[in-house]
């Protein structure tokens, strides 16, 4: 059964005639090797892809690349690239740490196509050991050897794009530990925060007021999203 995270940026490549999409974080192919579009492009520090999986990855495009980096230097590498194919749609799911996930929403911003969308995962973690703020999956390990799944405190990206950003419409689908949706476009509503004072929050706010920060939405609000 495919994830709401897969289902979702199907549905908006689908809407786009020979699409490019870009994956961070795309590890094992989970996610990457059920997606179809013309052009994808795998970003990941160190790729755990089956030849199995990344064949049949490869089978869903007319081209694939796969750049086995961290997102910083591919984006600082691939300038020509992704100039002359700019990203319709980006599934973000690297290193899930507020700084880095926000550099890399920042990055596919400036090479995103006219009406481009970012889906971004773990964006809303249900309990306070899944958004532990750790520098790594490592050292989220290290403080919650039982724990498998880690969103960190990648939900401050979303705030920050809240309260930065009124050229952009950003909310998050109360699903699959919280699926980010950012495009160009008239926010739907603010955040009166500085970045200073997002530095601060801690996810003992996000419990109090998760719904306003996160603008959090329900799952069929996705068709409202991409009417």
């Amino acid at each position: 059964m495919l994830s709401h995270r897969v289902k979702v940026v199907q549905t908006l490549l689908n809407h786009i005639k020979h699409p490019v999409y870009l994956e961070i974080g795309v590890e094992f192919g989970r996610c990457f090797s059920h997606i179809t579009a013309t052009r994808k492009i795998a970003v990941d520090p160190k790729f755990r892809m089956s030849r199995r999986r990344k064949a049949i990855s490869e089978s869903k495009a007319v081209y694939t690349h796969f750049f086995e980096a961290r997102s910083d230097d591919f984006f600082a590498q691939n300038e020509t690239l992704l100039t002359q194919n700019p990203i319709d749609v980006a599934f973000v799911d690297g290193l899930h740490t507020y700084q880095q996930s926000l550099r890399d929403i920042e990055n596919i911003l400036r090479y995103m196509q006219d009406g481009g969308v970012i889906v971004m995962h773990d964006c809303n973690p249900k309990r306070e050991s899944f958004g532990y703020p750790a520098k790594d999956y490592e050292d989220f390990k290290k403080k919650h050897p039982f724990r498998i799944s880690w969103s960190g405190d990648v939900w401050k990206v979303i705030v920050f794009l809240r309260a930065t950003r009124p050229d952009l419409n950003v909310a998050v689908l109360d699903c699959d530990w919280g699926i980010g949706l950012i495009k160009q476009g008239p926010a739907e509503s603010r955040l009166d925060y500085s970045p200073q004072q997002i530095e601060n929050l801690s996810y003992a706010d996000l419990a109090r007021n998760r719904t306003q920060l996160l603008n959090l939405k329900p799952a069929d609000y996705f068709q409202q999203f991409i009417a």
